[in-house]
Order: C-alpha cells, then structure tokens, then sequence
C-alpha cells in the first residue's frame, strides 16, 4: 500500500514538473520571438541612442534559448528519475532565478543613470549628423519612425554644427516632410515634432516593457514552483531508495 502511494506520489510530482517545463519551453519560445522583434525594430535605434545598448535584445534572445535548454535538460531528468539529474536542474533554476532578481534590482536601481546615460550620447550622435552618412541615415529614421526632434526637444539642434547657423532641423523632424521644411521653423514651427527622442523612446519601452515583465514575472513564479516540485521529487525518490 505505502508502496503504491509512493508510486502515484511520484507520478503526480512528475506530471506538475512536465507542465512546469512545457511552460518553461513557451516562456523560452516568447522572450526569443520578443528580443527579435526588438532587435529587428530597433536596431538603428540602438545605434543611434548608444551602441552598447544594442545587445539588449540580443541578451533576452540568449535568456530565452537558456531558458529552452534548461526545460529539455529538466524534461530529460524527471522521464529519467535521475537523482543527479534532478539535483542538478534544481540548481540551474536556483542559480538562474538568483540572477533574475540581481539583474531586475540593478536594473530598477540604474535607470535614472541609464536615462542620463542615452541623453548624453544622443546629443553627441546629433553634433555627427550631416558629417557621418551612417548616423545621418540612422538619425533621419528615427526621427521619422518616432515623429521626434532632437534629444530632449526640438532645440537641440540649435546647439549642433547642423542647426547653430541657420536654427534649422533636419527634415525629418517634420509632421509633413517637405523640401526645406527643417529650416523654415519661423513660418512653420507647428509643422515640426516638438518632442525629443529619449522621451519617446522612453514611452515607447514603458509601453511594451510589460510584456516583457509580465513573461518574466510568470516565468519566475514557475521557477520558484519548480524548485519546490524538484525537491518533493528528490525527497521521493530518496525515500524510494530507502525503501528498496
């Protein structure tokens, strides 16, 4: 009888463990899908605001591939009931749940410095624009992309070696881009963006950084379950062993 028990407890652990690691997969899938989206989006933007940056969604592609192979190893270990196995998938999940919570507060912590941090190299990409082809490009786009001007508003370009003669803009700060329009801001200063990149960028990622969150948040929760559901299992089957 208590061996029987034993068997049906073992089973129940391990099909929670299963839907634990087909959700684990999903989570995986969805964060790749997501860091392509954005890398595919906002790739010249990245470039444009701070290069460093653009291996943001290059790291939430790489998480989610962990996040794969961390399930496919995890499914591996409970088909097997391998006592080291699971020991070890159960650590993997510690270790990758430590650094989540590292990596969020750091994150939390950092991103007025951060916001400071694209400001300044932003308003250092705009004193390159008409003198670098590649940032003239990436530039114009994103300003046409976003329908902003400048880093913080409009006037900075008043303050770089494109704008400081003339007071002009590039055309692409227009609503409506036309031939000249960037420099014919005292006839028609209501046809240009008035708000600067950062803030709309800023938007932008508040925006959809929830979907992101909301991902993470799921994710996390189900670590936590299954760290619970791979020590039950690894109590099991030591009890199993005992009892043999």
């Amino acid at each position: 009888m208590r061996k029987m028990d034993s068997s049906n407890k073992l089973l129940l652990i391990k099909v929670c463990l299963c839907f634990l690691g087909l959700f684990y997969w999903v989570s995986g899938v969805v964060l790749m899908c997501i860091g392509v989206a954005v890398q595919m989006k906002l790739h010249e933007t990245f470039m444009v605001m701070n290069e460093a940056s653009s291996g943001v969604p290059v790291i939430i592609t790489i998480v989610g591939g962990v996040i794969i192979s961390i399930s496919a190893f995890g499914a591996i270990a409970i088909l097997k009931s391998s006592h080291t196995m699971t020991k070890l998938f159960t650590g993997m999940l510690m270790i990758i749940f430590s650094i989540e919570i590292i990596v969020g507060i750091s994150a939390y912590a950092c991103r007025e410095k951060l916001h400071d941090n694209l400001l300044r190299g932003f308003l250092k990409t705009l004193d390159k624009y008409n003198r670098d082809s590649q940032i003239t490009r990436e530039v114009d786009n994103l300003q046409e992309n976003f329908q902003c001007c400048g880093a913080q508003n409009y006037t900075d370009w008043f303050n770089t070696t494109f704008g400081s003669l003339n007071s002009a803009v590039p055309n692409s700060c227009c609503k409506i881009i036309t031939k000249s329009c960037g420099t014919n801001l005292s006839n028609d200063a209501a046809n240009i963006n008035q708000q600067g990149c950062v803030q709309k960028l800023k938007k932008w990622a508040e925006e959809h950084i929830a979907h992101i969150g909301g991902v993470g948040i799921s994710v996390g929760f189900a670590q936590l379950l299954g760290i619970l559901f791979s020590y039950m299992l690894l109590r099991t089957l030591k009890e199993d062993y005992v009892n043999l």
